[in-house]
């Protein structure tokens, strides 16, 4: 197994809310790629925004000059328009990625509609995938509002779209009621890939963003080992399984710690338990 970084916490912001210019938020995600290559890791996972805003080429390079490589390719948004995805299924040919992770972004407000969306543009996406030898692979997610937040949905939309896989994310099950242990049990022969994430719960609804759970109490993100997620657990159960393929950190920001600290703090945290 080998670590990548994935950057979505910081990506997210710098494509969607700051005010910058190209070339300054451009600047931004290559500090983000230097830095995922100077504190340890070999890959990294992004999303296909980033790589329209830099272009396939810079992005290439980027990461050719950091000695990393393009781990997994995030289409975010394609049960709104999934019109890109041929672009997409290029994108990861030109970068030799093998995995591209389905994520839905906004869904109607009929559960059952949205269900039968995403089947249609899923289907559509891994065939697509198959064609050039890739597969698209997908994880349960923390809004409950979206039809694929609990063990039932995400088994439903592997059923009804043969050929996709499952991402494992160590966290985003909690909200919608399921075990993080039991949760990759169940579904550990369909497992292409793991995002390695901690989550903090409260009773009341904390300051900033915290994803509602089917218990009325609230989630959040959280800096790796601060939340309730039991990673020592999870590694026995992930080596149990046979599973050798990369496992993504998905970043959070520690309180107090630069960047720096803190991407080798996790790196230095999972490398060891990996080797355990």
């Amino acid at each position: 197994m080998e670590l990548s970084m994935m950057t979505f916490m910081l990506e997210f912001p710098v494509l969607f809310f700051k005010e910058e210019s190209k070339e300054e938020k451009v600047k931004e995600i290559e500090s983000f790629v230097e830095l995922t290559a100077r504190t340890g890791y070999k890959k990294i996972d992004l999303l296909w925004q980033t790589i329209q805003l830099v272009g396939k080429e810079e992005t290439k390079r980027m990461l050719n000059a950091n000695g990393l490589t393009l781990n997994c390719l995030i289409y975010m948004g394609i049960a709104e328009n999934d019109e890109s995805t041929p672009e997409v299924i290029e994108a990861a040919k030109y970068f030799g990625c093998k995995k591209i992770m389905l994520v839905p972004g906004e869904v109607d407000e009929d559960r059952n509609k949205s269900f039968h969306r995403m089947v249609l543009v899923y289907k559509k996406a891994v065939d697509l995938a198959k064609e050039n030898g890739m597969v698209c692979v997908i994880e349960d997610d923390p809004n409950i509002k979206i039809p694929m937040c609990t063990r039932q949905e995400v088994d439903a939309l592997l059923h009804a779209v043969p050929g996709l896989r499952v991402v494992y994310d160590s966290a985003n099950m909690l909200p919608g009621g399921d075990d993080p242990i039991s949760y990759y049990e169940y579904f550990a022969d369909k497992i292409s890939h793991i995002h390695i994430k901690d989550m903090q719960i409260a009773d009341k609804h904390p300051e900033g963003h915290a994803n509602p759970g089917m218990d009325g109490r609230f989630y959040i993100n959280a800096p790796h080992k601060t939340g309730v997620v039991d990673f020592e657990r999870l590694f026995e159960t992930i080596k149990k399984s046979g599973y050798n393929d990369s496992l993504a950190i998905e970043y959070v920001p520690m309180p107090g710690s630069s960047l720096e600290e803190d991407f080798k703090r996790v790196y230095d945290i999972f490398s060891k338990l990996i080797k355990m």
